[in-house]
Parts: structure tokens; C-alpha cells; sequence
């Protein structure tokens, strides 16, 4: 028998919630009025929340709560308590979480509720999840790259649930690394105010000279993803919910992509793979159809079938359109004047909206006052100013019809749950109705039945007042009435007892969720601060020694170019090496000349470890135990577990340091980490000074120099805008590399340019095919050196990319004149930023 699979709907309102619900979602997710990551939807206030947590479970559904946002300390210390408590006693059905801080508070103060590891915690392989096992997770959410035989792969690897996106807006950059809507405007995606930033126009560029046609503006646009097609393929990869993204959409788009997608999976779990398979080929024109609705309501140049079966490419990328397209209705067929004739390809309603464009650039939008046939020509006046010509395209942007039917279908009533009803009334006794719904019987009683002395009531009096539902969330599926002959009930005494047993039936079935904290919970929470602050009083002790001495100075670079300029400077005490474009098996004889002039050697594994590379590890295994290495910087969860399961860090006196990829922005993510014998962390991007000062760098890395890398993605922007050409590092071939001074990074080649000139540089690591988005101004804190000081970091870090040697000579100069002699600056980096330093992120 094939599994049950969840249909999880977005809700990013209380009448998107509904419409879920009425659609045949199993699930909803939600956004309260904190700690979201849609923190412009319309998220619903705490007695909204309340009554959908009830609305939700008289409907046999459940909800989801999503704190998956990065939580700052005073946050997490003072507000995430009381928020959390109020759903989980109302019966919350689990929480949605990518902070392993707001993982680590919400397990130790409400251990029974379930948690969801979110997309956002970047998830690649079941390795990942080891790093919070026991900790209460029961699912995890697939990162939106990864391949059906990946997630096949995870499910033959862990017991959690599967869930991952099946239809909706796919991210550029891999969900959690994203910072360019942070670092251009202070919005940070990572606290749910993502700005979109990946929907604007861009020019590229390589060497100067333009890559692409000035049509293809939007380069980091990708299109929505569909997947009805690939139904059988998820299902068999092992996922068991299927999430349908959308919480900023309206009401009737959440029910029409619930319904079709409820229509389809449960197709499948009727006929099996298949009578599926046969059936949806001899529904072609059905399946067109429902597409077609699909697409009437919100695509982005078409859709695609995300990363299942694709690893990237510019056919997942909606380049000319970075909003809704609409759906090809016509074409201008004749132009005189300002007024147009349109030959119809598709029927069009009254109050439809249509849109002439130019390739798929609007040009005159407008509402049908009437609708009409497809085949026939229909006329619209146009403003002198459009530019509009015959051949044009036509395209509908809003299906006035669609919206009202499913509006009148699933947004105007409540689908109702049906229940067995019992009614008895004999001469002498109380009147009694019973009510059954699944495993839940309630009885009521009322006032003692009367004869009748004039006019007996009649039954069907008595059943027509018992039907009176409309009020409810119930309907008789089954209603028996058993009645003595001549009896006299009044009217309001039958509404009086339904009434009540509809009441004690609610109460009946909402009691099963309902929970109460235990003392031992309380206890726990009552004192959660001092925990916090005791463990990390104990780190802070621990890195004592350093802390009372200068800050060391770490140098974190991808080449040897820029390592011979970082080798002769002695007061650099450690090098952070990354395999950007380095081999792993060439790393041995770096890590020996860093030890040989007195410095520590760390590798820097890379942004993504997914199935291949972690294979390709694993093959390098007695390199990474190497004894020239003295540790590892690591950015997400998979290399944790690989460092300490598979390379055995304790064993062969390995140090782990967190890189900032891996968010600890207050003190419970560090708690966390402490718990697991990691404390040497990297300050967030993402904190201010006050911030920082507030929570302590004593144990911490502080970036004070760097082009940040802004995005992580799959896609690649050269090889959709070129043609993928699988870079190979230059550096490896360079004999004489004192004479070599050029800028390093072959990404460096590639520029994006916004639309205000900011630029941005796209590093190729075909290493591991990934792209990296910096931000062309570097950060630099140069100036800030009396503000580090009272930060007391363990160390400041500067990290070398797109540098020429000359330009890492100049920079490390001026800093360890600063840092190091406590000179005054002299020369400060050019166009540089500070990041969030000053500024900070909401």
C-alpha cells in the first residue's frame, strides 16, 4: 500500500488558511506576528493564530508555525518564550525552525513539540541532520537544489520526514546563505524581510564587454517551479510532504494549487505508479488544463521542474520577466492610430486584465469590458504615448472567471466535516441527542418530553431543526431520530440541545490538542537565562588566554598567489585555505610551507557539501588527517558531521571553527555548539557593534576585511548567459608565480552591474559547481579599530579573493600597522563599506 502523502499549503493570511483547508490541504504553514521569514505577509495576530490552531484541527488538518528567521539575543532570551507558549498549549502542531539557537531553546522548553528543520538550515544530504539528533526534529525540509535521487538517497539515510517544495517562486541563491537584500538595503532574507532583490535587472558583463542581449535583464530570475509531472518520481524518491510555496500570494491562488495537486497525488495513491502513469496519458487535455489554470493565476515566463531532474541551466530562469506573465491570449493583428485590433488565440472574459508587450516587455495594459471567442478580433484603444505595432503579443495577466469560481468554491463556503447524529424523545424522559465524529462521542440531555396536548411536533420539524448546521464547521452524514408518537418539543429547546452538543463535540475533539507546560518545563524556562549566560561565561574562560592578549590575526584566501604575499608577514599568526580553486590532493604541500614559517594551516571546506562532495572528501580522507592540518573552517551542517564522524577531528586534535554561514547571533545557537564541543565561532555579517558588544566576540573570529559573498546558487551565471565552459584554476599552471600579478579570480571576469551601479562579481567554483555572488565593494574596518579593541575578538580575519598580490601587500600593510603596531591608519581601503557594523539589519 503506498503512504499517505501531505499536501502543505502556504497561508500567509487567515483566508488564504481557509481556502487551504477547503481545498483538501493536510497541512498549512503560518506566519504568527514574529519570527517568520514573510514578514510582509499577512500574518495573522495572536488571537488569529489561536483560533486557526482550532479552526485547522476541527478539520481533521494541522498547522505548522514558522520561526524560521535568524533570532537576535534579546529576542530569543526575552520574547521567544511567551510567543511559542500561548500556540503550544492551544495544541501547535510543530514549529518550522532554521536557527539551531531557537532548535536548541524551543526543544529544552518544549520537548514534546515537534520540530521541522527548515529549508532554510540548507539541508543537502542525511548527514546534516545528525548534527541535532535527539533534539526533537522530526522532519527535515529539502534544500530546493537538490536532485529526486538525492532526496532518494536521504530517505535511505534517516527515519525523519521528507518534505520539500513542489510548486511555487524558487530562490536564486540557496535558502539561509542568501545576504544581498541584507548588504544593499538592510533587509535581510535571513529575518524575513527578503527585498527581492534577485527579481531585479542586472547587466553582465566578462572583461569589460557585454555577455548577453539587453532583453535578458533579469539573470538571477528563476522561474516558478511545477511538478505534476514528476508526481510518480517524488513519490517514489520518499518524500512525505509535498510543499506548495506562496505565502504572499492571495487567497485563490493557494486554493487552486492545492486542489490540483490534492487532485493528482491522490490519483496516484488510488491507482498506484502505473494505472497513474497510463491515466494521466489518456488525460492529456485534462492535465493541459489544469496547467493552463495554474499558469493563468502565477508563472514566471512558464514554469520549470526546479532541480529534480535539472542541476541548473538557463531554462530554469525566467530572464526577461521577473513577475507574473500571464498567459498568451492574442496577437495585434492591426494598428490605426491609437486604437488596436487583437485576433483572440484563447477565450477572454469580461474584467479580464490584458497586457501588449514587446518581446515581454509590457507596453499597454487594460480590462476587457466584454469577453469573446478564441478565433475572434476584439478592439482596444491605447494611449498616443505606447508604442504599439502589429505582431505584438497579447498576453492575459488576470482570468477575471478563474478567480470567481474559485472564490465562490473555495473561498465563500466552509467545507464541512460530517458527523453520525442520534436524537431520541420518549414520553417521560429527557431528550437526548449523541453526536459522533471518527473516535469522539459526546451525549447531551435536555428538558424532560412532554404528550402533546394540542398539535404533536412532527419529526420532520424536528429534523429540519437539527440540520440547522450553517454556523458550524459539521453536517449529518448519518442523523437517526427515534421518537414517541405524540410528543410536544419546542422549537427552541431542539436548537438549545443541538447547540450544546455541537459545543461539547468541539470541545471534545479540541481537548485532544490542548497541552499544559509541566512544572518541570517552567523550571526550565524560569531559569534559562542564567543557563545561557553560565555556558557562555564558560566559553569566554576558555579563550581567556588569547582574550587578554592582542586579537590574533587570521588571513582566509583561495590561491597561492595571494599565500606568498600572506607567508612573509609574521604577524599573521594563522591561514585560512580554501579549495575554491585548489585541489584537494595539492593541499598537502601548502599546509607544509604555512608550518614551516611558524603559521597554523586551516581548510576551509566549501559552501555546499552535497552527495559528490562528499564522496570526493571522503576519497581524500589520510590528506584531511593530515597533521599539517591543524583544523577546519566549516559552513554548514553536513561538514560538521563529516568532520567529526568521518575524519574524526578529536582523534587526530583537529579544531572546528564555524564559519558565519552558520548563524550564531545569540547565545543559545552557541549553547548549542558549546554542547557539542565546538566554541570557536565567526561573528554574524549581520550583527552591529552594539550588537556584537552585547553578546561577545571573546570567542569569535571578527571579519574586518573582505569581498562577502552575497549569494551561494546552483545556477551559474556565465553558463546562462555563455554557455558553461567548466573553468579550470589558472593559478595551478603558473610556474613563476613572483612574476605573476593579476587580479586572481577567474569569476572575477564576470560582473553584474544593478540598475543604481553597484557592482558584483560571480565566481565560477567548478570545483564543485556553485556560483558565488560578492559584493563588489569589500568591507573594511580599518577605521574602526578602537570599537574592535573594546569587542576583544579572539581574532580579526581578512579575507583575500579578487586581490592582486600588490593589493593583499597594500591592505595586510595598512591593517597590521593598525592591529598590530596600534599606528595610526594611514591610507583606508577604497570604496569600501562597513557592512552592518554601524548600521545593523532589522
Amino acid at each position: 500500500m503506498i503512504k499517505k502523502i501531505e499536501i502543505l499549503a502556504p497561508a500567509g493570511s487567515s483566508e488564504s488558511l481557509k481556502a487551504a483547508v477547503n481545498a483538501g490541504c493536510d497541512a498549512v504553514y503560518i506566519g504568527g506576528n514574529k519570527f517568520g521569514a514573510r514578514a510582509y505577509a499577512n500574518n495573522l495576530s495572536e488571537e488569529e493564530l489561536l483560533e486557526a490552531i482550532d479552526y485547522v484541527h476541527i478539520h481533521g488538518k494541522s498547522l505548522y508555525l514558522t520561526v524560521n528567521t535568524v533570532l537576535k539575543n534579546p529576542e530569543l532570551e526575552n520574547e521567544l518564550y511567551e510567543y511559542i507558549k500561548k500556540y503550544y498549549e492551544q495544541g501547535l502542531d510543530a514549529v518550522i525552525v532554521q536557527d539551531l539557537g531557537v532548535l536548541h531553546f524551543i526543544h529544552k522548553n518544549f520537548p514534546d513539540l515537534p520540530i521541522h528543520a527548515s529549508t532554510q538550515m540548507t539541508l543537502t544530504t542525511a548527514e546534516g541532520v545528525k548534527a541535532f539528533e535527539g533534539m526533537g526534529v522530526t522532519r527535515l525540509v529539502t534544500s530546493r537544489e537538490l536532485s529526486s535521487d538525492e532526496i532518494q538517497e536521504i530517505r535511505e539515510h534517516t527515519n525523519l520526514e521528507i518534505e520539500s517544495f513542489v510548486h511555487g517562486a524558487l530562490c536564486y541563491c540557496y535558502s539561509g546563505q542568501c545576504y544581498m537584500s541584507s548588504m544593499l538595503g538592510g533587509r535581510s532574507g535571513n529575518r524575513g524581510r527578503c527585498a527581492q532583490t534577485c527579481r531585479m535587472p542586472y547587466r553582465v558583463f566578462e572583461k569589460g564587454k557585454s555577455v548577453r542581449g539587453e532583453e535578458d535583464k533579469y539573470i538571477l530570475s528563476p522561474k516558478d517551479i511545477m511538478t505534476l509531472s514528476l508526481i510518480p518520481d517524488l513519490i517514489g524518491a520518499g518524500i512525505d510532504s509535498f510543499k506548495i510555496e506562496g505565502r504572499m500570494k492571495r487567497p485563490e491562488y493557494t486554493a487552486l494549487v492545492t486542489s490540483i495537486y490534492r487532485k493528482y497525488v491522490d490519483l496516484y495513491l488510488d491507482m498506484g505508479r502505473d494505472k497513474y502513469l497510463d491515466y494521466t496519458k489518456k488525460h492529456q487535455k485534462e492535465l493541459d488544463e489544469d496547467i493552463k489554470k495554474l499558469m493563468d493565476l502565477y508563472n514566471r515566463g512558464g514554469f520549470s521542474s526546479g532541480y529534480y531532474k535539472t542541476h541548473n541551466g538557463k531554462n530554469m530562469m525566467s530572464m526577461q520577466r521577473p513577475n507574473h506573465s500571464g498567459v498568451l491570449v492574442g496577437e495585434i493583428s492591426q494598428v490605426k492610430g491609437n486604437r488596436a485590433e487583437i485576433i483572440l488565440k484563447e477565450e477572454v472574459n469580461s474584467q479580464d486584465l490584458l497586457d501588449i508587450r514587446m518581446n515581454e516587455e509590457s507596453i499597454y495594459e487594460f480590462t476587457l469590458k466584454n469577453g469573446a471567442m478564441k478565433g475572434d478580433k476584439i478592439e482596444t484603444n491605447f494611449k498616443s504615448t505606447a508604442p504599439v505595432k502589429k505582431g505584438y503579443a497579447v498576453y492575459r495577466t488576470k482570468n477575471d472567471r478563474l478567480l470567481n469560481e474559485l472564490k465562490e468554491k473555495y473561498l465563500d463556503h466552509d467545507v464541512k466535516q460530517g458527523i453520525c447524529g442520534k436524537f431520541i424523545a420518549k414520553i417521560g424522559e429527557k431528550m437526548e441527542l449523541s453526536l459522533t465524529h471518527q473516535d469522539i462521542e459526546i451525549k447531551v440531555k435536555s428538558d424532560i418530553v412532554e404528550e402533546a396536548k394540542n398539535q404533536p411536533t412532527k419529526r420532520e420539524k424536528i429534523e429540519n431543526q437539527l440540520n440547522k448546521m450553517n454556523t458550524t464547521s459539521f453536517y449529518f452524514a448519518h442523523l437517526d431520530i427515534i421518537l414517541d408518537e405524540n410528543i410536544f418539543i419546542p422549537a427552541v429547546k431542539i436548537n438549545e440541545l443541538r447547540r450544546e452538543a455541537v459545543s461539547a463535540l468541539t470541545n471534545q475533539i479540541l481537548s485532544k490538542y490542548r497541552r499544559v507546560l509541566s512544572k518541570k518545563n517552567n523550571e526550565t524556562e524560569s531559569n534559562d537565562g542564567d543557563s545561557i549566560a553560565s555556558s557562555h561565561t564558560l566559553t569566554q574562560s576558555g579563550q581567556e588566554k588569547c582574550s587578554n592578549n592582542k586579537s590574533k590575526i587570521v588571513v582566509h584566501l583561495n590561491n597561492r598567489i595571494q599565500l606568498e604575499e600572506v607567508l612573509q608577514r609574521r604577524e599573521v599568526d594563522v591561514i585560512y585555505y580554501g579549495t575554491n580553486d585548489t585541489l584537494l590532493k595539492d593541499i598537502l604541500p601548502i599546509a607544509r610551507k604555512v608550518n614551516e614559517v611558524g603559521k597554523q594551516f586551516y581548510l576551509v571546506l566549501p559552501h555546499i557539501f552535497r552527495k559528490e562532495t562528499y564522496e570526493r572528501y571522503l576519497s581524500n580522507i589520510e590528506i584531511l588527517r593530515d597533521p599539517l592540518i591543524q583544523g577546519y573552517v566549516i559552513k554548514n551542517l553536513e561538514e560538521y558531521t563529516f568532520v567529526t564522524e568521518v575524519v574524526e577531528h578529536q582523534r587526530f586534535q583537529k579544531e572546528i571553527i564555524l564559519d558565519y554561514n552558520i548563524h550564531t547571533m545569540n547565545n543559545s545557537a552557541k549553547e548549542f555548539w558549546i554542547e557539542k564541543a565546538v566554541n570557536h565561532f565567526t561573528s554574524s555579517i549581520e550583527l552591529n557593534y552594539k550588537e556584537l558588544k552585547e553578546l561577545g566576540c571573546e570567542d569569535s573570529d571578527l571579519i574586518v576585511y573582505g569581498h562577502l559573498p552575497l549569494m551561494v546558487s546552483a545556477q551559474c551565471v556565465l553558463k546562462n548567459t555563455k554557455g558553461c565552459i567548466k573553468v579550470k584554476n589558472k593559478i595551478q599552471s603558473i610556474d613563476d608565480i613572483e612574476k605573476t600579478d593579476e587580479l586572481i579570480a577567474l569569476s572575477n571576469e564576470v560582473e553584474l552591474v544593478d540598475r543604481k551601479n553597484k557592482s558584483f562579481f560571480a565566481m565560477n567554483v567548478c570545483n564543485y559547481c556553485y556560483n558565488l555572488i560578492y559584493n563588489g565593494q569589500p568591507i573594511s574596518l580599518l577605521s574602526n579599530k578602537s570599537e574592535i579593541d573594546r569587542l576583544t575578538p579572539y581574532s580579526i580575519r581578512l579575507d583575500f579573493t579578487f586581490e592582486t598580490r600588490k593589493q593583499v601587500k597594500d591592505t595586510l600593510d595598512e591593517f597590521i600597522r593598525v592591529f598590530a603596531y596600534n599606528h595610526p591608519m594611514e591610507d583606508d581601503v577604497k570604496d569600501y563599506t562597513r557592512g552592518h557594523f554601524k548600521r545593523g539589519i532589522e
